[in-house]
């Protein structure tokens, strides 16, 4: 008697205040269908898709997009589990999840689910009658996913790779994101416009603490002039946080400057924009 076995992994990536955490796994058992029904590998993930959405809509979650890298990273590993013939989410030798998504996407949470069956219709049922893994499936927090599907001996192994993705932007246009939040946040106070003016150094200061994976409030203050300042680190560079907002009331300031730096790190593997925002007189 064949049997089928899925396992699932889910991540929240951490923030400045948080470390990661993990899923447990659960091994989900039933038999296999007798009838192996052969398709091509874009036929099964179309179907696979499909079923994955269908199951969003019937809670009212939005349909998830399927995301080319995350599909790399998905069929890599179901490669790996294919040739060893069986089911885990990290094989010696082989990076974690954040390891293998974080490069490929800029995400803030991602999880996984791997099973094997001889038809994609199994697969997506020995998910969805598994707590854990019709979690990931039915996640409202994911936009995306890759699938990753690898035949052999006519069975097909199967890797859901889900993520919720963030802004991919170049350091200069996070920054650019920030000042036009920053302007909009002093228009609706009612403040003086101010002129958002390039700062060379207050990049290398964000990058800095990137480097050193710690906030740095004092060294905007070396700049001349500089009245206020702000630093934090984000995965949204469009969303301001609260101390930065109130800055936007302040009068007598005669322009601003922003500095943004992206970075994966040890201590943030799935990556943040470090941001510093100076005032100055």
């Amino acid at each position: 008697m064949l049997l089928t076995f899925c396992l699932m992994f889910g991540l929240l990536a951490a923030g400045p205040d948080g470390t990661p955490a993990g899923a447990p796994l659960e091994p989900a058992v039933r038999m296999l269908r007798p009838v192996i029904v052969k398709a091509s590998n874009a036929s099964r993930i179309a179907v696979l898709l499909t079923l994955i959405n269908h199951a969003r809509a019937e809670v009212d979650l939005p349909a998830l997009q399927l995301d080319d890298r995350l599909a790399n990273a998905a069929t890599n590993h179901a490669h790996i589990m294919a040739q060893k013939g069986q089911l885990s989410h990290q094989f010696p030798g082989e990076p974690d999840l954040t390891g293998r998504l974080a490069p490929q996407v800029r995400l803030d949470q991602a999880g996984e689910n791997v099973v094997y069956d001889v038809t994609v219709q199994g697969a997506h049922e020995a998910f969805m009658g598994s707590p854990l893994h019709r979690i990931n499936v039915l996640n409202g927090a994911y936009d995306s996913v890759g699938i990753g599907i690898v035949e052999n001996g006519g069975v097909i192994y199967v890797v859901e790779d889900f993520a919720h993705r963030v802004p991919d932007l170049k350091d200069d246009d996070a920054a650019e994101r920030v000042a036009e939040q920053f302007s909009k946040f002093r228009q609706t106070a009612g403040a003086a416009n101010l002129p958002h003016v390039g700062n060379g150094r207050l990049q290398q200061m964000a990058c800095s603490m990137a480097q050193h994976e710690a906030l740095d409030g004092k060294a905007p203050f070396s700049l001349p002039r500089a009245r206020f300042a702000a630093s934090y680190a984000t995965v949204d560079p469009n969303q301001l946080p609260s101390n930065v907002a109130g800055l936007s009331t302040l009068n007598g300031i005669g322009h601003f400057s922003v500095g943004a730096c992206y970075a994966r790190t040890p201590k943030y593997p799935t990556g943040l924009y470090w941001i510093t925002i100076v005032l100055f007189e």
